[in-house]
């Protein structure tokens, strides 16, 4: 049997524990109090993080461009919002290419309940990019709605890693540049040129290689069909030569 006293100091344990839990509950909350934030996202295989650059050029449009739009995928970290808002991004420290002049950054809208979306960042043909390759360093600046959201890499569904960073580099130019997925076709098309891409797009009447757009099939058969086309050029005209004097091959 209980005694008076015993139920005094359970009752007490009692109170002071629920005091306890509305008290780390409440402290719990506010440390969610504050701006939400925004950052590059991308999965990591995309390879978009901070050492990598994703680059455009008007020359493999196509048709010709005087401007167009790259977009830019961004990711709320915080809560969902009911009503839209506003972001921004801004050039960071390593920005080559002129605002106004070769690009544009314009506040976006990003609608309701959203926290993936899609930055359109405009850019723009102008005339020293037939010379030059120019770069803009991005980072989301701070606007009434947004801080800078938190980095790092997270797990994501299916255990494909996602990434969460802060900067991405963009380059722009109106040339024949190497695309930042030709790594991946090395084996098939082998080394990059300029002289040697124009020469694809010109046999095979597309501009984008990557694996997404050409599929198993091109891989396999494209370079088949630019041999073939490479042979009867040099029957006809003698070896190809790129930008550095170097006959061009396809393995």
């Amino acid at each position: 049997m209980l005694t008076n006293q015993t139920c005094i100091m359970k009752y007490l344990l009692y109170v002071t524990a629920v005091i306890c839990l509305f008290s780390c509950k409440k402290e719990a909350l506010e440390t969610y109090q504050g701006k939400d934030g925004v950052s590059f996202f991308a999965y990591t295989y995309q390879q978009l993080n901070t050492t990598a650059v994703r680059s455009y050029s008007f020359a493999l449009q196509s048709t010709e461009k005087t401007r167009d739009t790259m977009y830019i995928p961004l990711r709320i970290t915080g809560k969902l919002s009911d009503g839209p808002r506003t972001v921004l991004l801004k050039t960071a420290e390593g920005t080559t290419a002129t605002s106004g002049v070769d690009f544009e950054l314009k506040e976006a809208i990003i609608p309701p309940g959203v926290y993936l979306f899609n930055y359109p960042l405009v850019l723009i043909n102008s005339a020293g990019m037939a010379s030059n390759v120019y770069r803009i360093v991005l980072e989301p600046a701070e606007t009434k709605d947004f801080t800078l959201g938190t980095f790092g890499q997270t797990p994501g569904n299916d255990e494909i890693t996602e990434e969460n960073f802060r900067y991405l580099k963009v380059d722009v130019t109106s040339q024949y540049i190497e695309p930042a997925y030709w790594g991946n076709l090395l084996t098939d098309f082998g080394e990059f040129s300029a002289v040697k891409y124009k020469f694809m797009v010109k046999v095979l009447g597309i501009t984008d290689f990557s694996l997404e757009k050409i599929g198993s099939d091109g891989l396999l058969n494209y370079p088949v069909t630019l041999r073939n086309a490479l042979a009867a050029y040099e029957a006809a005209n003698g070896p190809l030569l790129d930008e550095k004097g170097q006959q061009i091959s396809f393995p």
